[in-house]
């Protein structure tokens, strides 16, 4: 005879498949590499394991959660008071309720989930939903497994105890919940051996010693059925193979209620004891594939590092150190103490980080400062030394002059005569009357100015070189040409006459842009109204003519 959790879960029977159980090849569940401890609790006891990057550090077995037996695990955690701990609960005093909801929004359906919650278990049990996706077909109603932890006195005084170490909690996860992960894990490893089976059902099987005998039933991937049952009689390997065969039977024939159908492939996953292994008969089975693992070899094919020994009998630590090192759970659960002291944590730790920035921020500022200061007193040490090296050469200068016995205010009146004197003689009266045969009529010179080339004439200084070229700008017009043809031919003659009267090469005149209206090549004549037609809008061309003229200044000799 067995002992039974208090609520056997099963998903209806007839039941469609919902979205998210769709079977496929095994996909392994990624793991984390931070270091963590993982308290092991069942209703005979507790296992503390110590792990990092699926490697068991350490592992301490306690009966209850006695004052001697906590003192213990307090000392094995004194070590490493920053590593998280995860506790997972293996005990029979938990859940399991399958809810169908309306097919209401996302959203609104958390408030749905909150409400059943409520309503279906006790007041201080801890409490949470797993969602097991939409069904297939109909309204699409939303399927949840409703789970609940009973606070009992035993768990209470192991929540008491985790919530006063030092150490960040991270939550309360079910063994039973978990397997969904630890066969996807189990599937990805043995078919690389023996090939994907196929199989929609899942039988998973632990003889742990803080609980007895874990079932779970998996279907598509998704948890749809618990138990746990004690080994009873004597404890001889064939009694409690015994007991593993008559509990899995039980189940099986329970499976059959909840439309499960052996087309539709089994497989079952055992940890025990090798001899418990020895004694098993996997003819009472009928399975697509039976895998019957020790601790050891359930660790190897898991990947885990020092958790068991080849003589090791139970799969708790192998359990609990699989559980521990996965990146996500399906479900965590939290007490609101656990919540509150999660947050001040945070609150901590965040004081601590900003502190860290402030002071970083703070150093930061202060080597900017004293390098700016350093900046500062190093320019003005070379400014400090130009102005020393400016001084003796004008000193130099000084006494240069001095020598010299030159008079200072006769010298810079007769630069200033040199500059007025070049003016003069830089004047555009040489070249008029090569401009006055060229510019003949009928072209108007409405305006005329000249200049230096980069230059104007009252900048003239002592170092200019002893040619200028001389830049003339005229605004012409041309009566009579009123189109671009026009224009053509009269341009080229005048600008040949240019070339011939000043001696300038083509490239140093320059005729301005012609208007748009003179690009035509023909004019309309517009009537209005039966009057005669418009005048021209443009009765004569006009625009700028630049041309440039090299200027000979005399020679020193000459001045």
């Amino acid at each position: 005879m067995a002992l039974f959790k208090k609520k056997d879960v099963a998903l209806p029977a007839g039941k469609a498949a919902v979205k998210s159980g769709a079977l496929r090849a095994a996909k392994k569940v990624k793991t984390s590499s931070i270091a963590k401890f993982i308290l092991f609790v069942g209703d005979e006891g507790a296992v503390l394991v110590h792990s990092k990057n699926n490697v068991v550090k350490s592992r301490q077995f306690v009966s209850d959660a006695s004052k001697t037996n906590l003192d213990t695990l307090k000392s094995y955690m004194a070590s490493d008071t920053k590593s998280p701990l995860l506790m997972v609960t293996d005990n029979i005093d938990q859940s399991y309720i399958q809810q169908t909801l309306p097919p209401v929004s996302s959203l609104s359906v958390q408030k749905l989930i909150k409400r059943r919650l409520d309503r279906d278990f006790g007041a201080n049990d801890i409490k949470g939903a797993i969602p097991l996706g939409r069904e297939a077909s109909g309204r699409k109603d939303w399927n949840f497994m409703m789970v609940a932890l009973e606070k009992t006195p035993q768990i209470s005084a192991w929540l008491d105890f985790v919530l006063e170490l030092p150490n960040p909690f991270d939550g309360i996860c079910l063994a039973a919940v978990e397997v969904e992960n630890i066969v996807r894990n189990l599937d990805f490893a043995l078919e690389e051996i023996h090939g994907e089976s196929g199989s929609e059902w899942k039988f998973f099987v632990s003889h742990n010693k803080v609980g007895g005998f874990r079932q779970v039933i998996l279907r598509k991937g998704r948890i749809i059925f618990t138990r746990m049952a004690q080994p009873m009689g004597e404890s001889t390997p064939e009694v409690i193979a015994g007991n593993i065969e008559q509990e899995m039977t039980s189940t099986i024939e329970y499976m059959r209620r909840l439309s499960f159908d052996a087309q539709s492939g089994l497989d079952i996953y055992i940890i025990a004891s090798a001899a418990i292994k020895a004694a098993l008969d996997k003819s009472k089975f009928n399975s697509r594939n039976i895998y019957i693992m020790t601790p050891f070899e359930a660790a190897h094919h898991l990947n885990i590092e020092g958790a068991t020994q080849p003589t090791d009998q139970f799969g708790d630590v192998v359990l609990a150190t699989s559980i521990g090192s996965m990146k996500k759970h399906v479900l965590t659960l939290m007490t609101s103490d656990a919540t509150q002291l999660n947050k001040m944590s945070r609150g901590i730790l965040y004081e601590r980080v900003l502190a860290v920035a402030i002071t970083i921020g703070g150093i930061l500022y202060a080597g900017s400062v004293g390098y700016d200061i350093y900046e500062g007193y190093s320019a003005g040490g070379e400014l400090a030394q130009q102005k020393a090296e400016q001084e003796k050469h004008l000193a130099e200068l000084r006494e240069k002059i001095a020598s010299s016995g030159m008079d200072i205010e006769k010298t810079s009146d007769m630069i200033d005569m040199y500059k007025k004197l070049t003016q003069q003689m830089l004047s555009p009266a040489s070249v008029i009357p090569g401009l006055q045969s060229a510019l003949k009529p009928p072209i108007v010179v409405k305006s005329f100015e000249w200049s230096l080339e980069g230059s104007n004439p009252s900048e003239v200084t002592t170092s200019s070189p002893p040619a200028q070229k001389m830049v003339f700008t005229f605004t012409l017009q041309f009566p009579g040409v009123t189109n671009a043809e026009g224009f053509k031919a009269v341009s080229k003659k005048l600008r040949d006459d240019l070339q011939q009267a000043l001696n300038v090469k083509a490239e140093d005149i320059a005729f301005g842009k012609v208007p748009p209206a003179f690009t035509e090549s023909d004019k309309l004549d517009v009537t209005i109204g039966g009057n005669e037609p418009a005048a021209p809008a443009n009765p004569s061309l006009e625009l700028e003519l630049v041309v440039k003229k090299i200027i000979e200044l005399p020679s020193d000799k000459s001045k």
